[in-house]
């Protein structure tokens, strides 16, 4: 028999089966913001019910926590499939074809979901002259790949459950249904084999299992090479030796423990590594484990032993250059911000060290780790008096649950983790939640219990045996019935290889992470407990000095340094002055209007707390879906020139629940624009990209409702507006989004500070009244204004409308949140537009301290009459000795000790 390979694949094919898998891939990174967003809510949530004082409270609290792992679970398995369907699709559609459907009905299907239906719908919307047609057709070819993915999802779990029965029903050795059973004899039939397999599949993930290292000689039976190389695998496996015989049954004898090999040894997936399979970066980068590897170690395939000492240096080569790259990026990160404190500095200096060192020490033991049996690999291919010697790791059942204690495990799962959680949220009224609890709970539970991937490993380890041919002589019936056999085994291998597949063990690592880095944010939140709107205020933002200026760039400044479009504007003509009330915000109440002052001059604004409160004491808070105590922060600047101009300041990121409404209102928007820039030719997706956005945040409308701060803000614009005040917003960073939104709901000019966005989000954002005041891209794009400094990740967040301004930033690059700073982009503005008010004649604003000794810019010039025989930094020290003195300058004024301290060394005066 002669054989020959023939690619069978145009360049036409691939480039169409580049583009299925494209949108599967933007597929699923839809699936996985709705499963982030879910995990996100979920913890939000906690935080919410954490302040109940009540005992429904507590529950709410307990029962969100036991939800957490079958989220976990179920998202896991659904980027799983995910995985498989979009290598699937690349490939050709191997595994849909394996479920029996027909092979013609297959090609259809895939067609019609992939190219037919976006396309009936692309010709439909040009003929009908749309002007969004290419909106129209990628929302619809977005929706039938989704469609056809929940089609291949119900597929893949359908055929895993009824293996599983099936491979339970052969281990009884009974017929299975016949055909004089009647329905209900059949039912009860399968529940009881169901039963069966939940209690043997429980049986085994509850038994404890101990690895041994072993080596085989030729075909005789494999040997331990010591006892010492026995190590229990989990934590599991410990806890189970301990617990007396009326729960375990423990197995003592080797002949008594049961062989569980892993899923790929019983499908014939081992990797045998010999001289010609060897590679350098393959066993570096080999997953599975210990058991994955099977070393030739003697005979003329025998691994060489230069290639294992290759494989041992790579090993600790590349671990040493992983650790050291880790480091650092610790070490560049550690030393951002030139401008902070020698305390602070060198706290973070000392944890720093801490860290590195400890991860040096985890790493080394981890290089320990997986040198030391690639070491006896090569004494074993030094010692060459064998004939044929294997090493590998073999696992075996050490002990194993009984049945009662079985049950009673089975029983405090559902009700724990599945019927208390679903029933809380019944409780709450919750029904968006609580059904799609239900849905995932079902499909957790099925496959948890009903797992034929167990029962296989523990069971059958026959189960894929070589069928033969049927004789020459055989009926058609056995001919049949041998085909059927052969169909269902290769659909079982198929359907195992994704349990198996390393994508599984990825994506439930990634959402692990996630639950442990929300946890913190909740821990962190119930330590500052920052449930109101009291904390997060700065005293002693800005140090201004009066007498020098920085004059206007000669070249080119920014065109928007004035945004006044008329003479009877007041105050906000600047685009400094908007920096300024954005930071002002942040202030402490006592010195606001001294602030004020020293800014804008004596008699032209004041703050007016008195309508905030008038405001606030008449607003339905309840009406609006938020809290009474919320923590959203704004003040009310009004012009003593023109009373009737009024500037809303709102404050921006401060607090710990300043951080999670953040991330409720915008994480949507900004995963969406990380799938975006990875996929190639991403922007395609960017018409659609607000639809996906509403759809993942309408699955918590009243969650987002809880965050909706601008509705207390925008209406508070309202309310001025209906008392005849000309008003303006702005706000620094989560203020400034608020800002925006609140100037695009209620038609207001609104400049923002390091804002992030709203285009993509503008779905979003509604409350009870959304469609009174909705976001719309024309209100973004005509009343909204950012300011985007370079290097800020905060304004990248979600989509800029037209109007924004980028400002450089003289940060460090390795400084991440320096140039989010808004007292540095106040400094940025007055430094290229010049301090000189463009509204007021011969009025200058005053240059701050931190301009020159904390940013480093250079010194601004002195104005006419002002004293010169000290230099502008001088002036700062002596003007303000607690923030910019040394420690002697502050013992002398008598400062408190917690006042922050620079060091003079590191500033960077230029004149």
């Amino acid at each position: 028999m002669e054989l020959k390979g023939v690619v069978d694949v145009s360049h036409a094919l691939s480039l169409l089966r580049a583009t299925y898998s494209m949108i599967a891939v933007f597929m699923g990174g839809f699936l996985f913001i709705l499963g982030f967003d879910i995990l996100l809510f979920l913890f939000i949530h906690l935080t919410t019910v954490f302040n109940k004082n009540q005992s429904t409270g507590v529950t709410d609290f307990v029962a969100t926590l036991f939800s957490i792992p079958v989220y976990v679970y179920s998202l896991a398995f659904a980027m799983t499939l995910v995985t498989q369907f979009v290598i699937d699709t690349f490939y050709g559609h191997p595994l849909l074809h394996s479920f029996g459907l027909g092979v013609v009905f297959t090609e259809w299907m895939a067609f019609i979901f992939y190219l037919g239906v976006p396309t009936m719908a692309f010709i439909f919307t040009l003929f009908t002259g749309k002007s969004n047609w290419w909106e129209l057709s990628l929302l619809t070819w977005f929706s039938s790949v989704l469609i056809f993915w929940c089609i291949f999802s119900a597929c893949v779990f359908y055929f895993e459950v009824t293996q599983c029965l099936k491979l339970q029903r052969d281990m009884h050795g009974d017929n299975g249904v016949t055909a004089q059973m009647r329905f209900r004899e059949k039912t009860l039939y399968w529940l009881s084999i169901a039963k069966e397999a939940t209690k043997n599949t429980m049986k085994i993930r509850l038994s404890g299992t101990e690895a041994k290292y072993k080596k085989q000689k030729g075909e005789e039976k494999p040997e331990y090479e010591d006892r010492h190389n026995c190590c229990p695998v989990g934590p599991l496996s410990l806890i189970t030796r301990k617990l007396p015989n009326c729960v375990y049954k423990q197995f003592d004898e080797e002949g008594q423990q049961k062989v569980f090999p892993t899923l790929g040894e019983v499908l014939g997936l081992t990797s045998y590594v010999t001289r010609y399979s060897w590679s350098l970066e393959k066993l570096f980068c080999r997953t599975g484990g210990q058991t994955s590897n099977i070393f030739l170690t003697s005979g003329e395939s025998r691994v060489k032993e230069r290639q294992i000492q290759s494989s041992i240096a790579c090993r600790i080569i590349g671990d040493l250059l992983i650790c050291l790259l880790v480091i650092g990026l610790l070490v560049w990160l550690n030393g951002s911000g030139v401008e902070e404190n020698s305390a602070r500095s060198s706290n973070s200096t000392t944890t720093g060290l801490l860290l590195i060192g400890l991860l040096f020490l985890v790493i080394v033991a981890y290089i320990a780790y997986n040198t030391k049996y690639l070491i006896a690999i090569g004494r074993d291919i030094a010692d060459q008096s064998g004939v044929t010697w294997t090493r590998f790791w073999e696992v075996r059942l050490i002990n194993e649950p009984k049945d009662g204690f079985i049950w009673f495990c089975v029983d405090a799962e559902i009700v724990l983790f599945y019927l208390f959680p679903l029933i809380s949220l019944c409780i709450q009224q919750n029904s968006p939640s609580a059904c799609l609890f239900a849905f995932f709970g079902f499909f957790s539970f099925s496959r948890h219990y009903l797992n034929g991937a167990i029962l296989l490993r523990a069971y059958e380890h026959d189960f894929f045996e070589v069928i033969p041919y049927a004789a020459d002589d055989a009926s058609e019936e056995e001919r049949r019935r041998r085909r059927r056999r052969w169909k269902q085994k290769s659909r079982a291998f198929n359907l195992l290889n994704v349990g198996i597949d390393t994508a599984r063990t990825f994506w439930t690592g990634v959402f692990s992470v996630l639950v442990f880095f929300f946890f913190v944010i909740v821990l962190l939140y119930a330590r500052n407990d920052s449930g109101g709107s009291n904390t997060g205020y700065k005293s002693n933002t800005t140090t201004p000095v009066e007498g020098y200026v920085y004059r206007r760039n000669s070249n080119l400044p920014y065109p928007t340094c004035v945004l006044r479009v008329s003479d009877k504007d007041l105050v906000d003509g600047d685009l400094v002055d908007y920096a300024f009330l954005a930071n002002l915000a942040y202030t402490i109440p006592t010195e606001e209007q001294q602030s004020l002052k020293s800014w804008f001059g004596k008699g032209v604004v004041r703050m007016n707390d008195t309508l905030v409160q008038e405001f606030k004491k008449d607003f339905p808070f309840e009406e609006y879906g938020i809290s009474r105590n919320s923590p959203v922060v704004y003040k009310l600047v009004q012009s003593e020139v023109d009373p009737t101009y009024v500037m809303i300041t709102i404050r921006g990121t401060a607090t710990v629940l300043d951080v999670m409404a953040d991330a409720q209102l915008w994480i949507s928007a900004f995963l969406f624009q990380g799938v975006r820039e990875l996929l190639p030719l991403g922007n395609i997706f960017t018409p659609i990209l607000h639809h996906l956005v509403r759809v993942v945040n309408s699955l918590e409308t009243d969650a987002i409702t809880e965050v909706a701060y601008y509705q207390e803000t925008r209406e508070f614009a309202k309310f001025l507006m209906d008392k005849g005040y000309r008003v303006k917003v702005t706000g620094h960073s989560l203020g400034g989004g608020l800002a925006l939104i609140t100037g695009a709901q209620a038609k207001v000019s609104a400049v923002g500070i390091s804002a992030p966005n709203a285009k993509l989000s503008r779905d979003t954002f509604y409350g009870r009244y959304e469609k009174l005041l909705p976001v719309t891209l024309q209100n973004l794009n005509t009343y909204t204004f950012n300011v985007v400094p370079d290097n800020d990740p905060v304004p990248m967040i979600d989509d800029k409308a037209d109007l924004y301004q980028h400002i450089n930033c003289t940060a460090s690059a390795n400084d991440i949140a320096g140039c989010h700073d808004v007292v540095r982009s106040i400094c940025e503005i007055q430094f290229k537009c010049g301090s000189k008010s463009s509204y007021l004649n011969d009025t200058y604003r005053p240059v701050l301290c931190e301009c020159v000794l904390k940013y480093g810019y250079s010194e601004p010039y002195p104005m006419p009459g002002t004293d010169t025989s000290s230099s502008f930094a001088d002036k700062c020290i002596a003007k303000y000795p607690c923030k910019w003195g040394n420690a002697t300058q502050k013992e002398n004024e008598g400062c408190p000790k917690k006042t922050k301290q620079y060091d003079s060394s590191k500033w960077n005066i230029t004149t």
